[in-house]
């Protein structure tokens, strides 16, 4: 096929399917929520927690994300189900019911395969995070400093950092440390990356910070301390974090809120606690999601202990409880 023939290709494929993107979306299995036109839900692209609008303002699925910024359906469909663009191409053809064009065997697993590849390469140029790197710098002034820093998590000295131009093209912004953690699927496998682009050992001050490398990560967990018969749940790193340095518990985080009611646990788990943010002063999205995920744990296994912790004041959650806490240590022992 000619680059002419793939250009009206896409085409006919974007005009018959004008108008109907809602429909083609969940066919393609989008969850109803992130196309429900609510404002601030979790971007699929860049992984921020609040910044994205699906609208479908001029019928082509239209979106828009703060911090990524605007897009159509095509790249929604790619971003969530993480196929690549040819396969999405032909799921909308089948759904549209035209003839979609044959692909050599093998041609749409191309694209993962050279996120694997990226994946790799990125996480071998990291090391382990220490006191001394800007990772174990940010996560002290967070006070969430640890003897041992986990092995899924590691520090880049300099990794590139994307974002768009006066123009609203992609492009390189410069090269920034980074805390790399990994995303594991069901199976143990990476699937993702998860970065926090640092600066002078703060957190960069940019809105989108913290982004996940690629789409794909549904029900997948960055997987902190291995689990014994119990497992504690948080959102972020951050806040994971500062649950294991309260209680002790082995914890995984879950990424963002909206990932929180997809997590595969293990079934040797038979006590779980989630520790939710208390988004009372928003749209009451943490809460929302850590209940849809303890009543999924307990729908699938009535035996299993599953606990919610909220903190009690709107806007705040558990590493910022943690923060306080030993504000209030220190007081008392001045």
């Amino acid at each position: 096929m000619t680059r002419e023939e793939f250009g009206r290709r896409v085409e006919e494929i974007k005009a018959r399917a004008h108008g109907h993107w809602s429909d083609i979306l969940l066919h393609l299995g989008l969850d109803e929520r992130m196309i429900s036109r609510k404002a601030n839900l979790p971007c699929p692209m860049c992984g921020g927690e609040d910044r994205f609008q699906y609208t479908d303002k001029y019928g082509e699925g239209n979106y828009y994300c703060r911090g990524c910024g605007p897009g159509g359906g095509l790249k929604l469909a790619q971003a969530v189900t993480g196929m690549d663009f040819n396969a999405v191409l032909q799921a909308v053809e089948r759904y549209l019911g035209l003839n979609p064009v044959t692909l050599p065997k093998g041609a749409g697993e191309s694209s993962n395969a050279r996120m694997k590849k990226l994946v790799q390469r990125i996480w071998d140029e990291a090391r382990p995070v220490t006191a001394h790197d800007e990772a174990g710098k940010y996560l002290a002034s967070r006070g969430l400093e640890l003897d041992q820093y986990p092995s899924v998590l590691r520090f880049h000295p300099s990794l590139g950092y994307y974002g768009q131009d006066a123009d609203g093209k992609t492009c390189k912004l410069g090269e920034y440390g980074a805390m790399l953690a990994c995303i594991q699927a069901a199976d143990g496998s990476v699937v993702s990356l998860h970065r926090t682009y640092l600066k002078h050992g703060r957190k960069l001050d940019v809105q989108d910070a913290k982004k996940v490398l690629a789409a794909g990560h549904s029900g997948a967990a960055i997987r902190l301390w291995q689990p014994t018969n119990e497992l504690a749940i948080a959102e972020g790193i951050e806040k994971s974090i500062a649950v294991r340095l309260a209680t002790q518990k082995p914890v995984w985080a879950g990424i963002c809120a909206s990932n929180l009611e997809k997590l595969w646990l293990p079934e040797t788990v038979s006590k779980i606690s989630i520790y939710a943010d208390n988004d009372a002063d928003s749209e009451f999205a943490g809460q929302f999601y850590a209940f849809a995920l303890a009543r999924n744990l307990k729908r699938k296994c009535r035996q299993r202990e599953v606990q919610v912790f909220i903190p009690s004041k709107p806007g705040v959650d558990w590493s910022d409880i943690w923060v306080l806490q030993q504000q209030a240590v220190q007081q008392q022992a001045a």
